[in-house]
């Protein structure tokens, strides 16, 4: 009788794989993580220092030009009264620089990169017959009242006149807007948010343009050049048009609806 010996398998099971460094920097990554967002939370639990300086010239102020990193606020008054506000956190005050030559009165205000929840903002009165420019890198910028044309421009924030006179510039890189202009040529745009302007008097050109929002402008009842064009949304036009009219207005939306109708 024949027996058979069973051959051994000599095939073993592949060695366990050793942790790879991968998986070490993994923890690693995610400990720094957690280590970030604790330190920033810390950091905006934590209040942050104020301090506030008031301004007046001794001349009179036939332009005043903003440049800020927060806030404007301005309204027409007899002269020209400016409050300006500090806010910071850890490495000292903000710089603000306040100068007055041949009627231009400038202030400046800067924070340097290591400057943590750094501010500075504007309020207060203007001369109304003042041409007023500002330009801030994260606010809202508010102006009424004022007869000699306006340059608003901010990176972040809402931008509102209410019964400005003279022509206007009004940009915003994310932000609506909204308000109402005495008469004057008008350049408003907006990366993102809705424009919503009324202009109540005599005006050559008007331009609304945004990159995501509504258009609705109200002007006074008469025959316009009209252009609108919106990529996604309505576009309702209820004033008379005429393209040989002397009055220009352009509305544009790439994603939104435009709405231009006569003032009631």
């Amino acid at each position: 009788m024949t027996s058979i010996t069973p051959t051994p398998n000599l095939e073993s099971n592949p060695p366990a794989e050793a942790p790879g460094p991968n998986r070490a920097w993994i923890w690693v990554l995610l400990a720094l993580v957690v280590v970030g967002v604790a330190v920033a939370l810390a950091v905006w639990l934590l209040p942050t220092s104020t301090a506030t300086q008031n301004e007046t010239f001794d001349g009179e102020v036939d332009q005043l030009v903003i440049d800020v990193t927060g806030g404007v606020d301005l309204v027409a008054g007899d002269q020209t009264e400016l409050t300006i506000t500090k806010e910071w956190l850890f490495a000292g005050e903000p710089t603000v620089d306040v100068a007055y030559e041949n009627g231009v009165a400038r202030v400046e205000g800067e924070c340097s990169w290591f400057q943590i929840n750094c501010t500075t903002s504007v309020s207060g009165t203007v001369a109304s017959d003042a041409v007023i420019e500002v330009r801030t890198s994260a606010g809202s910028i508010d102006v009424g009242g004022t007869t000699s044309g306006v340059d608003l421009e901010t990176s972040a924030g809402s931008v509102n006149v209410d019964d400005v006179t003279g022509s206007a510039r009004l940009v915003t890189s994310a932000g609506s807007i909204t308000g109402s202009l005495a008469d004057g040529d008008v350049e408003a745009e907006t990366s993102a948010g809705l424009i919503d302007l009324t202009v109540l008097g005599e005006f050559t050109s008007l331009s609304a343009s945004t990159s995501a929002g509504d258009v609705d402008l109200t002007v006074p009842d008469d025959v316009y050049d009209v252009e609108a064009d919106t990529a996604a949304g309505s576009v309702n036009i209820s004033v008379r048009t005429d393209p040989s009219a002397g009055r220009h207005v352009f509305a544009e939306s790439s994603a939104g609806s435009i709405t231009i109708s006569p003032a009631s």
